[in-house]
Order: C-alpha cells, then sequence, then structure tokens
C-alpha cells in the first residue's frame, strides 16, 4: 500500500474564471479549464512536480486507483478527486481529505480550515500565496521561466506540508472515519445520476406558471390594484403581518436589542427622576419586563426564511417577494441543474463530512463558491421538490436502492434518556406517533393509525400531530414554538389562532407528561455543561449511564484542555472556551465559541440544545457506522440526503443490494446494545426514491 499525495494547480483569474465565483462542477467542466501542474509525493517522499504536458502519463504511472493505494490531498474531495475523475477518467478507490481529518480530530472547531491554517497549527511550515503568480496566465508560455520555477517550489511545498499534516493527523483517525471520508469524496468523483434536460426544461416553464398564477391569487385575496400596491403592502411590516395571518400564518417573532435597550435605558431614567411612575418603573425593571419583540422578518432569520417553502404557494410568495427574491429557491436550484446539464449530464453528489458540530453532513464543497444543487435539503414531502427529484435519474439498465433508518433521532433519543415505553414502542413496530396522539387528543391509538392510513383528515391531523411532537419536541422546545412549528408543517389546530395555540401548549405538556425521561435528560445535560465548565468528568446516557463521556481534554497537539463529550464511535463534540454570562432575566446562560470560516461567534449551550447536539451527532454515527458495512460488504454508495443511503447498481442486482441494505440498516454496533432500529429500502431508477 502507498499513501500519495497529490495537489493540482489550474489556471484562474481573479476576474470571471475562479473557485471563489463558481462551483467546483463548473469550473472543472469549464472550456477554459487548464491543468499547469500536479505535486506528488509518494510514501513522505519529497514532493516531485509534474509540468501541464507530464501530467497524464504520470498519473496513469501512479496507480491511484488501485485499491491498496490511498490518495490524500487538501480539499481533495470537493476539487482535485474531481479534477482526476472528470478530465484524466481516474477514479482512487480510497481518498482521504486533510480538511476532513480536521474536521474528525475537532482542529476546524476552533480554527479556519485552510491549508495554510493547518499547516502553521500542526508545526509543519509557513504557506506561502503562491497563486497570486498564476493570476490571468494559462500556460507556462504566459510565465517568465522565474514565475515558472517559483510556482513549481509553491506546488511542491504544498504537497509536502499536506503529507506532513496528514502524517501527525492519522493516529487521532478512526478506520471508519477514514472509510467515510472516502465514501464521501466518492460520491464527487464517481457520479452515478444524470440530469434529464428535457424534465428539467418543462419543470422550469411550470414553476414560473405557478408563480404568475400565485401572484395574480394575491392580488384578488387582498384586493390589490396594482402589483405596484401589492408590494409597497408588502414592504409595511404590520401589512405584512396581517397579510401572514389572513393566510394563516403566524408571523415569526424575535426579540429587538435595539429596542430593548432603549426601554431599558427609558425605565431607568424614570426611576432616577423620582415621581409617582418610579416605582411601576422599578418594577418593571426587576421583573426584566422591559424585553421588546420585533417581527423576524429578515434574510437571517431562519423561522422566517423557512416560509419559502410553506405548501400555501400564496404564503411562499408573500416571503419570497418580502427577502426580495425575484425567482423562488426552487426556480434557482431547477436552473442551476439546467446550467449543470448543459455542461455535462452527470451530477456529482458534493457532500462536506463531518462538517457540521454533530458530524453531520452539511451540502456543498468545503472552499470556494458552492455548486448551488444541496441535495440535501431535496426532501420527499414538497410535491413540486418530487418532481425535481424526478428529473436527476439514472441511466437504463439501472436502478436506485434507497435506504432510510426510520426515525433514527426519535429512536436514539429515547434510547439514551432510557425512555422504555417509547423504546418498545419503536421495537415492537408499533406507532408512537398514534399512542401520543391518543393521550393528546382522548382518542384510540388504532383508531388514529387505521383511519390516518385511510386518509381521514381529521384522524390525520391527530396522528401529525403526535409525530411532529415526538421528532420535534424532544430537545426542550418550547410550547410557542411548538405551536409555531405546527403552524408551518400545514397543521392547525383551530381556524382560531389563538385557540390553535392553546390546543397545541395541550399537546406539548402531554408530550413532556409522557415522556418524563426526556425531561430528565434535559435536566442531565445543563449538569454536564456546568461540570464541564467546572472541570468535572464523567458518564451518562443509555441503558448503564456511560453512553457519553464528558470533561476537559486536549485536542489533538494543544496547549489547553478544552470541554468536551465522546462519543462511543470515539468521535468528540468540542465545546471550545466555554463559558457564561447573564442573560436579560438574571439568568446563568452558558455559551461556547462556534467556529464559522476564520471567524468565531458564541453559541448559547443548555439542556435542551446539549440533548440535541448529542442525539444527532450519535444518530449520525450510527449511520456512518452502517455505510462502511454496506461499502465494506461491496455496496458501493452514490448519495445521501440526511438519513439515507443510495446506491446505483445494475437493476439485475437491485434485490440482493436491497437485503445487504436491510441487514445493515437494522443492526447496530457493540456500544448501542438494544437499540430498536427500522428502515424502509425502495427500488425505484431516480432520486424520488432517496
Amino acid at each position: 500500500m502507498s499513501v500519495i499525495v497529490l495537489d493540482f494547480e489550474t489556471a484562474w483569474s481573479s476576474k470571471d474564471y475562479t473557485l471563489s465565483k463558481m462551483g467546483p462542477i463548473e469550473y472543472i467542466r469549464d472550456f477554459r479549464f487548464h491543468a499547469q501542474m500536479v505535486g506528488v509525493s509518494v510514501d513522505f517522499a519529497p514532493a516531485v512536480v509534474y509540468d501541464e504536458e507530464d501530467i497524464a502519463p504520470a498519473l496513469r504511472s501512479l496507480q491511484l486507483d488501485n485499491p491498496g493505494n490511498v490518495v490524500v490531498g487538501h480539499n481533495i474531495n470537493g476539487f482535485d478527486a474531481l479534477i482526476l475523475s472528470e478530465r484524466y477518467g481516474i477514479c482512487p478507490v480510497t481518498v482521504v481529505d486533510t480538511i476532513a481529518m480536521m474536521r474528525w480530530c475537532g482542529l476546524s472547531r476552533s480554527m479556519g480550515e485552510s491549508h495554510k491554517a493547518l499547516t502553521e497549527y500542526l508545526g509543519n511550515g509557513v504557506k506561502t500565496a503562491g497563486t497570486v503568480i498564476s493570476d490571468g496566465k494559462r500556460t507556462r508560455a504566459d510565465f517568465s521561466r522565474a514565475e515558472w520555477l517559483a510556482f513549481r517550489q509553491y506546488c511542491a511545498d504544498d504537497v509536502n506540508q499536506c503529507a506532513a499534516n496528514f502524517r501527525k493527523m492519522l493516529p487521532y483517525m478512526t478506520p471508519d472515519a477514514l472509510l467515510f471520508a472516502s465514501i464521501t469524496a466518492r460520491m464527487a468523483s464517481e457520479p452515478a445520476f444524470i440530469l434529464d434536460k428535457s424534465m428539467l426544461e418543462a419543470f422550469l416553464v411550470k414553476l414560473d406558471q405557478r408563480t404568475e398564477d400565485a401572484r395574480l391569487d394575491l392580488m384578488r385575496v387582498f384586493r390589490f390594484g396594482s402589483t405596484e400596491e401589492m408590494l409597497k403592502a408588502i414592504r409595511s411590516a404590520a401589512s405584512f403581518a396581517t397579510m401572514l395571518r389572513a393566510l394563516g400564518v403566524e408571523p415569526p417573532l424575535k426579540v429587538s436589542d435595539a429596542k430593548t435597550a432603549t426601554k431599558k435605558a427609558r425605565l431607568e431614567s424614570i426611576v432616577s427622576l423620582g415621581g409617582s411612575d418610579a416605582a411601576g418603573a422599578q418594577a418593571m425593571l426587576d421583573a426584566r419586563a422591559y424585553m421588546v419583540k420585533t417581527y423576524a422578518f429578515a434574510k437571517t432569520d431562519l423561522d422566517f426564511t423557512a416560509l419559502q417553502d410553506y405548501p400555501d404557494e400564496r404564503v411562499a410568495l408573500l416571503v419570497r417577494t418580502k427577502l426580495e427574491h425575484s425567482s423562488s429557491g426552487l426556480r434557482s436550484r431547477t436552473q442551476r441543474f439546467l446550467n449543470l446539464a448543459n455542461l455535462g449530464s452527470t451530477l456529482p453528489v458534493m457532500l462536506n463530512v463531518y462538517k457540521a458540530h454533530t458530524s453531520r453532513y452539511t451540502a456543498g464543497n468545503s472552499e470556494g463558491a458552492g455548486d448551488g444543487t444541496n441535495l440535501q435539503n431535496l426532501g420527499k414531502r414538497n410535491a413540486l421538490i418530487a418532481e425535481l427529484r424526478r428529473a436527476v435519474r439514472v441511466l437504463d439498465g439501472m436502478c436506485v436502492v434507497a435506504g432510510d433508518s426510520s426515525q433514527i433521532e426519535a429512536r436514539m433519543l429515547a434510547y439514551e434518556a432510557r425512555q422504555d415505553t417509547l423504546v418498545e414502542q419503536f421495537r415492537e413496530n408499533r406507532d408512537p406517533y398514534a399512542e401520543l396522539a391518543e393521550y393528546i387528543f382522548s382518542v384510540p391509538a388504532n383508531e388514529i393509525h387505521d383511519g390516518a392510513k385511510a386518509g381521514d383528515k381529521k384522524l390525520k391531523m391527530m396522528r401529525n400531530v403526535g409525530k411532529t411532537a415526538v421528532l420535534s419536541a424532544g430537545y426542550q422546545v418550547g410550547a410557542t414554538k411548538f405551536s409555531n412549528t405546527l403552524l408551518r408543517s400545514g397543521i392547525r389546530l383551530s381556524e382560531d389562532l389563538d385557540k390553535h395555540h392553546g390546543l397545541a401548549k395541550h399537546a406539548h405538556y402531554v408530550y413532556r407528561e409522557t415522556n418524563a425521561n426526556i425531561v430528565r435528560l434535559w435536566d442531565t445535560c445543563q449538569q454536564v455543561v456546568e461540570a464541564m465548565y467546572t472541570g468535572v468528568s464523567g458518564s451518562f446516557g443509555g441503558p448503564d449511564d456511560n453512553l457519553f463521556e464528558y470533561g476537559m481534554r486536549m485536542m489533538p497537539y494543544g496547549s489547553e484542555p478544552v470541554a468536551s463529550i465522546k462519543l462511543p464511535s470515539g468521535y468528540i463534540l468540542w465545546y471550545p472556551g466555554l463559558n457564561w454570562e447573564q442573560d436579560e432575566r438574571g439568568y446563568k446562560s452558558f455559551y461556547y465559541m462556534q467556529q464559522k470560516g476564520t471567524k468565531s461567534f458564541k453559541s448559547r449551550i443548555y439542556g435542551g440544545s446539549l440533548t440535541e447536539n448529542i442525539t444527532q451527532a450519535l444518530a449520525f454515527q450510527l449511520l456512518m457506522w452502517q455505510a462502511c458495512n454496506m461499502t465494506r460488504t461491496g455496496v458501493i454508495l452514490h448519495a445521501n440526503i440526511h438519513d439515507s443511503w443510495a446506491s446505483v447498481v445494475p437493476i439485475t442486482q437491485g434485490e440482493t443490494v436491497k437485503l445487504v441494505m436491510e441487514h445493515w440498516l437494522t443492526t447496530t454496533p457493540s456500544w448501542s446494545p438494544g437499540l430498536p432500529l427500522g428502515c424502509d429500502v425502495e427500488i425505484g431508477y431516480d432520486y424520488s426514491v432517496v
């Protein structure tokens, strides 16, 4: 086995052809693409640089696709591996990205993910700014001799540093962590899905017609005389809120820091002046009754932007217009797919492995602009999105085997909290949604289950309330947010909005009463946060209270211990800079410093959010373990959407691969004995089954 570290240098222009402005798929498929050189280190020997005319024969001689070789690079997942497959027809079996290693080791939780930052942190030299030499230059003839030699040295230095970085982080990687990084890279470099151009064009026409129909409908509903009059009303926060309520949606709210500070200062001024109003003002200050909420209608307000995908197209159009979108996100996605189809029929699945704090995938590539496809939020529930999925299909003679891990987070949460009643419901393949709905609505669970399955709207609504509670209320969500979640899901318990909120509050209360151990887990997690802050270590969660190990531990090559929670898979959740401050109510509010690019920001952490962290992380680690075992069994995975895996195989192999998927998706690792698992595996011919 050989470890082969490589790095391409390619032609680029800061004016109009750069990865900072276009995604890697578009960049590599562009007619301007030109590989100028590639640096290679084999088994940590000093790098050798091959110039443009020597690249192809050098790559062939290296036998990169030999199963025994490990091919390494910084951002190889999002760039170099794609060059190998798209431009040279080479698909390495094992690909390891040092960015993925940074994330697994925890280094990217407290620093940027650039090659420069990693190299300097690990003490492997200083990365120079070499690409400034090549801006606007294409072939060697465009460089002076001195420039070309300096550029070659820059390429060699990058490769040598990358090899050293890989070597230093390798002891902290598990075999599964390395394999899973490779599985992810191959989803992009060995695409199995193709884009149907004619279907995409027809779908684009349909979307435009729907938008126009919704615009006319809005003008009729609200009796606007012109589009300009409608836009004027939409720009007014008060008018816009009224319009949302008229369409059955409660406007999202947020605390206004500026208005809260102004109100607090005014109350303090009244107290300082004395007089008849001073006592009342002091009482309000003591009760901290000066927080002012405003409508959350900004692009950064997630609850608001989520309404762009609301089932009622009129609501979605209102929100998109408020956000000054000339077209829907779905239309932009479709246009992006169509653009890629014009460059090449295959669709690389670009995913960031271990990018999220909880190790879950995020969409896109590690560096530069995103590819715009974002297959992670191409959900099944929206009928229109499902139609777009069908335009992503496989070649004739092939099929898609897609396996979904059923309610994995809800099952994991029940297991961690020892909520035995819920665990047994999952283990016995009962309907936990209907059983919770029975307590909420005083209707027998079997009646709710059978009626919902038969299409009874009322009983289906009851089950959906139970489903929403089981899947979303387990992380200490408040009653108001739960009520609004129901509304956003199209579940309205009463035409009277106040009554809806009252009924939702009752459902929220019933969930907590019937899942007392989950509620206790929130308290335990709050205690864990406080214990880590004081330097105390211990374990908690699961059947024997030792599923998670918390405490202060050193990051690889770090100088100070960091608050952390180790999962049984070996993955570690890091909480750098764990500290607390007093919130507006006078309570201790804990936070840690979360990294985003080269900057860090305060991220609040409390019992419910830590419960969400450990549950999402462990659920995905289970999915990762299952994916690695499917791969070792011979199943090549080509796509993922959250809890679903997809493999594209010849039709004759479909049933066999389905059996393999069903086996692993219902098998647990040694660290979660007794965890009840379920799955749904389908065979289809396009992305709609994923």
